[in-house]
């Protein structure tokens, strides 16, 4: 399937806003997006860290709250860029009508009261939702806690971008492999992806040469999914 990375980003900032979600609903049922915890710890769907390259402000996220970000004068004059919130804008709003959601956690130094904030998220999204919900990271401490979510409830991506940073034992206990198409494009990693042996949510599509080029090494079996920016990618 083609899935809709942060709402198939676009240049300048157009990403994980509630516009491209909706946007995105023309193309495919299918979505990615990040989310991360503000100061007074709202769960927020946003890549970075800081705002700095959104916003035009250096600051963390970590140290500021969500009705602060609203008063920053980017956000004012952006309504459309104010970052979303996880549970009142996207689980509350449009949740019901995609058919797979795929929940990035950014790496953070969570701590066990966030950890279960964020668990309480995801099972109202579940409440909301038929769709296929897969929970994924890069951050070996978020995937460590993933992998104690109910199997039942959801599935497990795990999150990579070159061979040297998985984690073995812990890879075994996932449902997807989710790595970095120019690592699955290259040839000599076509045993690392046997050896792995999971079906790929392969991210970040751009060409169709991409598609051709993973599809002629692996079978539509171990390809999931096609994670992409490109709204009209042929898969």
């Amino acid at each position: 399937m083609l899935v809709a990375h942060r709402g198939f980003r676009k240049p300048n900032g157009q990403e994980n806003r509630m516009v491209d979600f909706k946007r995105a609903l023309k193309t495919c049922k299918a979505v990615e997006f990040d989310i991360r915890m503000t100061k007074d710890k709202k769960i927020i769907i946003f890549h970075d860290h800081n705002l700095k390259r959104i916003a035009n402000e250096n600051v963390t996220l970590r140290k500021i709250t969500y009705p602060e970000i609203k008063k920053l004068p980017f956000f004012k004059s952006h309504k459309d860029f104010l970052p979303p919130l996880f549970i009142e804008d996207f689980v509350h709003q449009i949740s019901d009508q995609y058919d797979m959601i795929n929940v990035e956690i950014k790496p953070d130094r969570y701590n066990e009261q966030e950890f279960a904030q964020i668990h309480e998220a995801l099972t109202l999204l579940r409440k909301t939702t038929d769709a296929e919900i897969i929970v994924s990271s890069f951050s070996v401490k978020v995937l460590a806690w993933i992998v104690t979510l109910d199997a039942t409830q959801f599935k497990k991506g795990y999150l990579f971008e070159k061979a040297h940073e998985i984690n073995w034992d812990l890879i075994r206990q996932f449902d997807y492999v989710h790595p970095y198409v120019g690592t699955v494009a290259k040839r000599s990693n076509k045993r690392l992806f046997k050896d792995i042996n999971l079906p790929m949510n392969i991210w970040t599509f751009k060409t169709d040469d991409q598609v051709a080029r993973v599809k002629k090494f692996y079978g539509e079996d171990q390809i999931h999914a096609y994670i992409s920016d490109n709204p009209n990618l042929k898969i």
